[in-house]
C-alpha cells in the first residue's frame, strides 16, 4: 500500500537506516555539462547576453562549434576554445546542451527547438540519443509555457503515449512531480515499453519513492531538505542524486542552502568511515571535485 510506503519513508527520514554502499565516480560527460549549465542562464529572462548563449548552446548541440568566431566562448564567459574540444562532441555531452535550450524559456529557444530536424544534427548519434533529447527539450519548452499544474501533468500524461523519446521523460517527470493521479499512466507505459517484468516493478518502486519523498512536506525545499540529510543513514547514491538534482534545479536561495547543508553534513562525518567513503561523490556532486579534508 502506498499509505504504508509512505510511513516507511517518514521513518527512515526521521530515525535513519544505514545501508552500505560503494562510492561511483563522476558520469562521463558530467564536467562538460556543468560548464553548459553555467551558459544557460545567461539566456534566460532577456538576459543581455542571451542570443550569444542561445547560439553556443545550438552550436554544441548540432555539433557546429568549430565554424563560430574564435571568441565566441569568452563573450558567454568561458575560456576561448573551451568547447571545442573531443569531450564536447560526445552524445551525452550535445544532449545536455539540447536539454539547457529546453530548459531556457525563451521564445527563441522554443523556435530553435520546434525547427530543429535530424539532419541539422552533425556526426554520429548512433544510438539516437541526441535527436531523443531534442524532442525531450522541446516537449519541457512546451511544458514550461503552461501556466498551471493541472495543465502540465495534463500534458504529461498525453505524452506518455506518444512514440517519441519523450514518453520516458515524462513519466520520469510526473514520478518527480508526485502525480499520484497519473500512476496509471505511467504503470501502462512501462507494462507496454518495459520488457523484463523485473524493470517494470523496479521502476515502479522507484517512482513512487520519488513521490513518497515529495509528499513529506507540501513545500518541495524542505520535502527534499528532510530527505537529504547524513542522520537517515541513506547511502542509495541514484535517490540521493536525485533529491540533489531537484533541488538543484529550483535553484532558490533556500533550495542552494539544503544542497550546502548536506554536503557540510558530509563533509562532518569521521574521516575513514564508510558513510563519508560512500557519500563523498554527493559532496563532490554539490561542490566539485574536492578530496575529503584530513584531520
Amino acid at each position: 500500500m502506498r499509505s504504508n510506503r509512505q510511513i516507511a519513508i517518514r521513518a527512515m527520514v526521521l530515525l535513519g537506516a544505514a545501508a552500505p554502499c560503494m562510492a561511483t565516480s563522476p558520469m562521463p560527460g558530467s564536467i562538460e555539462c556543468a560548464v553548459l549549465s553555467r551558459v544557460a542562464p545567461a539566456g534566460k529572462g532577456g538576459a543581455p547576453a542571451g542570443p550569444l548563449a542561445l547560439e553556443v548552446l545550438e552550436r554544441v548541440a548540432e555539433g557546429r562549434m568549430e565554424s563560430a568566431s574564435n571568441d565566441l566562448e569568452a563573450k558567454v564567459g568561458l575560456q576561448a576554445g573551451q568547447l571545442r574540444t573531443a569531450a564536447y562532441k560526445s552524445e551525452i555531452v550535445r544532449s545536455c546542451s539540447l536539454r539547457e535550450i529546453g530548459q531556457m524559456g525563451t521564445p527563441e529557444a522554443l523556435e530553435f527547438l520546434r525547427n530543429l530536424k535530424k539532419a541539422d544534427i552533425l556526426g554520429p548519434d548512433p544510438s539516437g540519443h541526441i535527436w531523443s533529447s531534442a524532442q525531450i527539450a522541446l516537449h519541457e519548452a512546451e511544458l514550461n509555457q503552461l501556466a498551471d499544474e493541472p495543465a502540465k501533468v495534463h500534458f504529461l500524461e498525453d505524452t506518455t503515449v506518444e512514440k517519441s523519446g519523450a514518453a520516458w521523460w515524462a513519466v520520469q517527470e510526473l514520478c518527480n512531480r508526485g502525480s499520484i493521479k497519473s500512476l496509471p499512466y505511467i504503470r501502462q507505459y512501462l507494462a507496454t515499453r518495459v520488457i523484463i517484468p523485473q524493470d517494470v516493478e523496479r521502476n515502479l518502486r522507484s517512482c513512487e519513492e520519488r513521490m513518497d519523498i515529495v509528499s513529506l512536506d507540501p513545500d518541495r525545499v524542505k520535502a527534499l531538505g528532510s530527505f537529504l540529510t547524513v542522520r537517515n543513514g541513506v547511502t542509495d547514491l541514484e535517490i540521493l542524486g536525485w533529491a540533489i538534482n531537484e533541488l538543484r534545479a529550483i535553484g532558490s536561495l533556500r533550495a542552494n542552502a539544503e544542497l550546502e547543508r548536506y554536503a557540510d553534513e558530509i563533509e562532518a562525518l569521521p574521516d575513514g568511515s564508510p558513510s563519508k567513503a560512500t557519500l563523498w561523490w554527493k559532496r563532490v556532486q554539490i561542490r566539485g571535485m574536492v578530496p575529503p579534508t584530513r584531520k
